[in-house]
């Protein structure tokens, strides 16, 4: 008797978490193109690639975010209720890749507003090893360098710095295909 009040008490949750689950899905996020009203407008006549220099804005999109010489990828989209999202990117700028966070919250409006956490700290060394930054401090008397840095007791300069940005994307109504 108690197994059976066991498993149909087992059953009862799994089924209530996948009807949860249906209710939400992992990437809930508005369809269409968002863009600030500007970028809209250029949107409507050009594609991004056709823009060229002009392309001065972002573009927000179901699979993640495009300005000109970047692209942010989707990996992951956590819906935290019906009107925001938390997203976790795979970005690509200049060569240079590095992973992104987003936080995306649905106004009242239909507008987006989008929270970005981007990491670009360097967290190893930049050809130099700690091992050689050791060696090289013990052969000239001077003190060790601070791991991975290379400049003992200094901040990483502003722009290898955390950055948080916040940005407000419209929907497009027409876009060139």
């Amino acid at each position: 008797m108690g197994r059976a009040a066991m498993l149909a008490a087992g059953l009862f949750l799994f089924s209530a978490n996948l009807a949860w689950a249906q209710e939400l899905p992992a990437n809930s996020l508005p369809e269409g193109t968002f863009a600030t009203e500007d970028g809209c407008k250029k949107l409507a006549a050009k594609t991004p690639a056709e823009l060229g220099v002009d392309f001065d804005f972002e573009i927000l999109t179901k699979k993640g975010l495009l300005a000109n010489q970047q692209a942010c990828d989707f990996v992951n989209v956590y819906t935290h209720d019906a009107t925001s999202w938390v997203a976790t990117a795979f970005c690509d700028e200049g060569g240079y890749t590095y992973p992104d966070l987003f936080s995306i919250k649905q106004k009242d409006d239909g507008r987006l507003d989008v929270t970005r956490f981007t990491d670009l700290t360097d967290q190893g060394s930049k050809g130099s090893s700690t091992e050689s930054d050791t060696e090289d401090s013990e052969s000239s008397n001077e003190p060790p360098k601070a791991s991975g840095d290379g400049k003992s007791g200094q901040a990483a300069p502003e722009d290898e710095q955390a950055a948080e940005s916040n940005s407000t994307f419209a929907k497009c109504q027409n876009v060139k295909p």
